[in-house]
């Protein structure tokens, strides 16, 4: 049986905070057995992307870097992958919203850049929303699948995992586990768990969705939920974490069990892939209804 956890806390305006509190909370979930832990999105800045200032892009950094540096020697540390999502700048001067993947010898493995980037305006929600087009580019490394000590792994990041082509892609590239690290407030939270747990069961992997918790200290009014989570591939919660406060959510998976499921269901075997070109289409998006 192999441990997962997924690490939740309290963002901060001051940066170097939020890299002391992941560490603290890392070497703990590692000192309770987990050989694999991820960290929410942008897990070392608050949730800055509900305004658009020039001076947050000075919290870009590169990867291998200053940040990724200190977590690849925890890693190392504790003998674990770690999945640490940061604001990324690349050599030439473009950004992304980044997740690191660093194996137990310290190196990184890979990386995963967001796929998706919203821009949500204030709508009906009284919550600031974001808009993150200002601050990244679309990814451009497609959807890898990471091959790790203890199991092969994908990430999405955030709203990526709106997108069900992307979770199913993964599933294709065999990942045993999918990491969702999110910055995510109660406007989704009705989706948190059904969506996760739903690419859990469509593509017989384990989920673990990690969110940031509370109000960022120093940040905007948003309110994240937390409720971190790990799921089973038979779409089942094995643990969820506090709603408020910084947590852990940490469970036994037994990876062996995913191929027992994909013979049973045949979901993989019996796709059709020479009926799915509309997927490849670009469309125009459903016009909305007046009133609506």
């Amino acid at each position: 049986m192999l441990k997962i956890a997924g690490v939740q806390f309290i963002g901060q305006a001051d940066k170097e905070a939020n890299i002391r509190t992941a560490i603290r909370l890392v070497r703990r979930a590692a000192a309770q057995g987990a050989k694999m832990v991820c960290l929410a999105e942008l897990f070392s800045t608050m949730y800055f992307c509900v305004e658009t200032r020039e001076e947050y892009f000075d919290w870009a950094e590169p990867i291998p870097g200053p940040t990724i540096d200190r977590m690849s020697a925890v890693a190392r540390e504790t003998g674990i992958v770690l999945i640490a999502p940061i604001f990324e700048r690349t050599l030439d001067g473009r950004f992304f919203n980044t997740a690191a993947v660093i194996g137990p010898d310290g190196k990184v493995i890979g990386k995963y850049r967001k796929s998706s980037i919203p821009f949500m305006d204030v709508g009906r929600s009284s919550e600031p929303r974001g808009n993150e087009k200002f601050y990244f580019e679309p990814g451009d490394l497609g959807f890898p699948t990471f091959d790790t000590p203890f199991g092969r792994i994908g990430i999405l990041i955030c709203y990526d995992r709106h997108f069900p082509e992307a979770a199913r892609v993964l599933g294709l590239g065999g990942a045993e586990i999918v990491f969702v690290p999110t910055a995510t407030t109660s406007m989704t939270r009705y989706l948190w768990d059904l969506e996760l747990r739903a690419h859990a069961l469509a593509n017989i992997y384990y989920v673990c969705g990690v969110n940031k918790v509370g109000v960022d200290a120093g940040g905007s009014s948003r309110n994240h939920f937390g409720n971190s989570m790990v799921i089973n591939p038979r779409g089942e919660i094995l643990i969820e974490a506090s709603d408020s406060e910084e947590d852990i959510a940490i469970a036994e998976v037994d990876l062996s069990v995913i191929l027992e499921l994909r013979a049973l269901w045949a979901y993989y075997r019996d796709r059709r892939p020479d009926q799915y070109g509309p997927l490849l289409k670009p469309v125009a998006p459903p016009a909305v209804r007046k009133g609506a």
